[in-house]
């Protein structure tokens, strides 16, 4: 279904943003500080890690930050297996049920 396929695609974002964060070992609020000192960008990366769904601008800037280039970003991406997003998608919506 077409749906589901958007839905892989956003989390599979979502998923390679917390494995680049996890690597450089900073936290969403890290991000958002040194992104806005740097470049004086106001955004919200935990807004982007639970939508997945942000500008070009925003990815430029998170590739540039994270020193990767856009088209290894989309290789991540790309790598990221159904299984680890159905994991995924599964913990979100128990944290969602839990609150």
């Amino acid at each position: 279904m077409k749906d589901d396929q958007l839905l892989f695609f956003k989390t599979s974002i979502i998923l390679v943003l917390k494995e680049l964060r996890r690597q450089k070992n900073v936290s969403q609020a890290d991000v958002n500080t040194d992104i806005l000192e740097k470049t004086g960008f106001s955004h919200n990366m935990g807004r982007n890690e639970v939508d997945g769904n942000f500008t070009m601008e925003t990815l430029h800037i998170y590739c540039k930050y994270f020193n990767i280039s856009v088209v290894d970003f989309f290789k991540k991406v790309d790598k990221i297996g159904s299984k680890e997003i159905q994991k995924f998608l599964k913990q979100k919506e128990a944290r969602k049920n839990s609150k």
